[in-house]
């Protein structure tokens, strides 16, 4: 066996170079570990945070967590530790409300699906709590349904729904257009008696247990059944009145079993596994769970429908993992793993990556295996045995995975890739010893696109293979040397999002920037221990922005530079826990890095050095314009680190985004890491003081106002230094802000019925952004106001009714954003009875031509107000005038020439009050 050393080149020189290390048996996987009881939160109430019928749990993929409240008709979110963090809904049928809520689901896009039990329907919300969509009606047809029970959405982003009454499951698209259904009412194979919970594993398949009929049933995702297993009692395995089903991220499926007062782990085959909980009000008791749900670290989250009313988080690991207070990069999160061959332990590991679902993956190489870790280091299973068949393993460096969860492995000894499940089931595998193209030298390091290609650095021939996600071959570049493009020992590689292509020299000692294709861009780095620089670097991954992490081994650390090469930060550099010598590394969906030490036979798991905004939300009560940011700290926003932080600057974009996977463009040749600001707008800073997170309250450019027009703000977070020049920006995350005040109902609401007419009138409202007022008739008092009833929408404070005296009236103000008013309401008998509104009018003078003395000019009045009517000749000289609006509301006629000298010719009367005139023409025979 050769000597095992701290000095890593040296360490993978003699390794290759000797025959392959002694082989060490695998062991098999220890009896899994119940939960144990973490914390918990909530209590019987109608407040802030209180339950009245905790149903439905839901945990998303920032660990929030969601409860159906479901008799006090809403639902409610929480971040990890039990604090609200928004609730909406009340009690109705209308968009946004409530009959018993029950259960939740959340899509790829974060959001969120209520089962709406007694309104026969399924609702769709954003994160935020923003009504989006609804499907369903009651009956027994097609997309009806009666009582809508358990959801689950499958990968495609199907959605599963549990119909109880009906005894069976539908299938619908996201948009909720209807595609299948199965099952009939019964108790065998395929049919149900009250189907509760649903879940879905990773290979599409759905799981359904029964309220009354004790038993989980496995259908694929077309409905055809498959197997099932459970009865009714209180033994392993065994059931009374089931309720939610969860998966985990390696696939053990969690049945809250209502009846016994428990929570039951099995696997996906329906192996009895584990459960906790007893029947009690004491933490980590529990009284009727109905939901239970597992984050990506294996915590469960329970839910009891009475008696205590709360949430209870389980330790997925089966104890707490001490963790520094605040940590930041020279200070990891955790570490996992002893030198040793038992589970949980490390020979010598080489290769990580992370799962779809958080699970960590490590490359045991020595034990030739891989094991699985949760997030926060609990060991929770290993797939590999040493040999050369199918599924076996010999030196294995490297792991990585593809976004649908599969797994793949550089078995170096063998010459292989081989492809396995997320679980660790044999798929496929590729490649043979040699030097052609698909064949393989030792190939020791691999990285996997978005779009599924592989590629594997074949060390002893100095190139990197392309490979499909299948094993055929695309492409290859490299040879031995020290040029552009060549290698003196291929460490490690990576892909960004953009598809370029990292590889790390261990002995050039720099890094290698390719297109997909194998096209050279550019290199960084030489020997040496100043920044930039690197000794023996050993690992490398690419964050979601693109910065490159560097595993600088000889030199104990990890450097972080742009996609141009552009040195930004370092960390580990004096060993967090003596001597630290990385290797690879990995990092997952919310920044955090997982490195390999194979000095210490560790894992490392570091905190990002970038903010990230947790959470967007809308400020309540208020107008809207403003949402309130949850900002998780740079990891360097601490004492001893790398660079300092000296403040946080939150910018918005200007107008509209596209979609929730669309950032800024930097320009050409800036560092693809930052967003380019062109298109932003600065719209708040605070300063930093070493806080793990923060909370800011910025404006928004718009409101969401309805369904049909979302305004999406995005927004993101730039940690600035006191050099103007050194920053590290968060990703875009995206939120709506309300108006959450309606206006007050309209004042001075009154009515006049007059020649087949109502005229309405009322106060202007006092709110500053109401644009409407709704007029709304019906026969009763207790008619419902809505789209048949509205009569009129106007902008103004009066309104004329044409139409049979008799009805009631209602009316509203409407806010700029949609919010409307309560009613205010006039009844029949509210209504006086008036003569007809009277209009200002010049009927002119009669007779015309004018013959005698007397020039009589009749006119009509419609207000008490000041009036003049004049004569005017034919050069616009006022021949004669009179001031009549004394004589007030009314028709009148007056002698215009009384007491002046009119001669004959042609002139005009003109009638003036405020803003209304009318002119007529008159002909004067004689003088007067």
């Amino acid at each position: 066996m050769c000597a095992r050393s701290s000095f890593i080149a040296s360490l993978l020189a003699v390794a290759i170079a000797c025959a392959p290390f002694v082989t060490v048996a695998a062991h098999a996987a220890t009896a899994p570990v119940a939960p144990t009881y973490e914390l918990g939160w909530g209590g019987d109430g109608t407040g802030p945070g209180q339950f009245r019928g905790a149903y439905g749990v839901v945990v998303d993929a920032h660990g929030d967590v969601y409860v159906a409240d479901s008799q006090n008709q809403r639902i409610q979110k929480f971040d990890p530790f039990g604090n609200l963090l928004l609730q909406w809904g009340s009690g109705g049928s209308g968009n946004g409300q409530f009959s018993y809520p029950d259960f939740l689901a959340l899509d790829r896009q974060g959001n969120v699906y209520v089962s709406d039990y007694f309104n026969n329907r399924v609702q769709k919300f954003t994160s935020a709590g923003v009504y989006l969509a609804q499907w369903g009606t009651g009956g027994a047809g097609p997309g009806q349904f009666n009582g809508a029970e358990g959801l689950a959405i499958d990968q495609a982003g199907n959605v599963y729904v549990g119909d109880y009454n009906n005894n069976r499951v539908q299938k619908f698209t996201s948009a909720g257009v209807y595609v299948s259904q199965w099952g009939t009412s019964g108790a065998g194979n395929g049919q149900f008696n009250g189907p509760e919970g649903i879940a879905i594993d990773r290979a599409g398949n759905v799981y359904v247990d029964e309220f009354n009929n004790p038993r989980i049933q496995k259908f694929t995702s077309a409905g055809v059944y498959v197997s099932q297993w459970g009865t009714l009692g209180t033994g392993n395995g065994q059931m009374n009145e089931p309720g939610q089903l969860a998966f985990d991220a390696v696939g053990n499926l969690y049945v809250a079993d209502y009846g016994n007062n428990r929570v039951q782990k099995f696997d996906g085959s329906g192996n009895y596994l584990a459960q906790f909980g007893a029947v009690g009000t004491a933490p980590g008791q529990l009284t009727g769970p109905w939901g239970v749900s597992v984050d990506a670290a294996g915590n469960a989250y329970v839910s009891e429908w009475f008696g205590p009313d709360r949430v209870q988080k389980f330790s997925g690991a089966g104890a707490s993992l001490v963790a520094p207070a605040s940590p930041h990069p020279d200070q990891p999160v955790w570490h996992t793993g002893t030198y040793g061959t038992g589970p949980g332990q490390l020979g010598l590991g080489y290769g990580v990556a992370i799962g779809a679902q958080g699970q960590v993956y490590a490359a045991d190489t020595p034990n030739n295996r891989i094991e699985l870790f949760n997030s926060i280091g609990g060991y929770m299973s290993l797939f590999g045995t040493p040999g050369s068949g199918t599924g076996q393993l010999s030196q294995p460096y490297d792991v990585a995975t593809d976004a649908a969860g599969n797994v793949y492995v550089a078995d170096t000894n063998n010459n292989r890739i081989q492809k396995f499940t997320s679980t660790g089931a044999y798929i496929t595998q590729w490649g043979t010893a040699g030097s052609a193209n698909g064949q393989f030298s030792n190939p020791r390091a691999i990285a996997i696109d978005a779009t599924g290609n592989v590629y594997v650095v074949d060390f002893s021939n100095f190139r990197v293979q392309k490979f499909t996600s299948t094993g055929t071959f695309v492409t290859k570049w490299g040879s031995n040397g020290l040029g552009a493009g060549q290698f003196g020992f291929p460490a490690d590689i990576a892909v960004d999002g953009s598809g370029n292509v990292y590889v790390v020299d261990a002995n050039n000692n720099n890094v290698q920037k390719f297109n997909s294709a194998g096209t050279y861009l550019g290199q960084w780095g030489s020997s040496g221990s100043a920044n930039g620089q690197f000794s023996s670097p050993q690992g490398i991954t690419v964050d979601a922005q693109g910065y490159v992490y560097v595993a600088d081994g000889g030199n104990g650390r990890i450097q972080v530079f742009t996609g141009a090469g552009t040195y930004v930060t370092q960390f580990a550099t004096s060993g967090p826990f003596g001597s630290y010598t990385a290797a690879g590394m990995a990092i997952d969906a919310t920044g955090n890095l997982y490195a390999m030490d194979v000095t210490n036979a560790f894992m490392w798991k570091f905190a990002p050095p970038q903010p990230r905004i947790v959470a967007v939300s809308d400020v309540g009560n208020d107008q809207g314009s403003r949402v309130q940011l949850r900002i998780s700290g740079s990891a360097e926003d601490a004492a001893g680190t790398g660079m300092t932080i000296t403040s946080y600057a939150v910018y918005r974009r200007n107008d509209p985004t596209p979609g929730p996977a669309w950032v800024g463009s930097p320009a050409p040749g800036a560092d693809p890491a930052a967003i380019d600001v062109t298109g932003w707008t600065f719209v708040g800073s605070f300063p930093a003081h070493g806080e793990s997170e923060y909370s800011v309250i910025v404006p928004t450019a718009a409101n969401y106002t309805s369904a049909t027009s979302i305004y999406d703000n995005a927004y993101f977070v730039r940690a600035l230094t006191a050099d103007p020049l050194t920053y590290i920006d968060s990703a875009v995350e995206y939120g709506y802000s309300i108006d959450n005040l309606t206006p007050p109902p309209p004042t001075g609401f009154a009515a006049q019925y007059a020649v087949g007419a109502t005229n309405l009138q009322w106060d202007p409202s006092a709110a500053p952004d109401v644009s409407a007022y709704r007029v709304y008739r019906g026969p009763s008092a207790e008619f419902a106001p809505g789209p048949q009833t509205l009569v009129a929408s106007t902008p103004g404070t009066t309104y004329s009714d044409v139409a049979p005296r008799g009805g009631w009236y209602k009316l509203s103000a409407v806010d700029r954003n949609g919010n409307e008013s309560p009613c205010a309401m006039l009844s029949p008998d509210q209504v006086t009875i008036g003569v007809p509104p009277l209009a200002f009018a010049l009927d002119g003078v009669r007779p015309n031509p004018v013959t005698s003395r007397e020039l009589a000019v009749r006119f009509t009045l419609p207000v008490t107000a000041p009036a003049r009517i004049e004569l005017l000749d034919v050069t616009g000289r006022i021949a004669a005038a009179r001031e009549v609006g004394s004589l007030g509301i009314g028709a009148h006629t007056i002698d215009l020439a009384a007491g002046a000298r009119v001669g004959p010719g042609l002139y005009f009367v003109r009638l003036r009050q405020g803003a209304n005139e009318q002119v007529t023409r008159v002909t004067v025979l004689s003088g007067r």
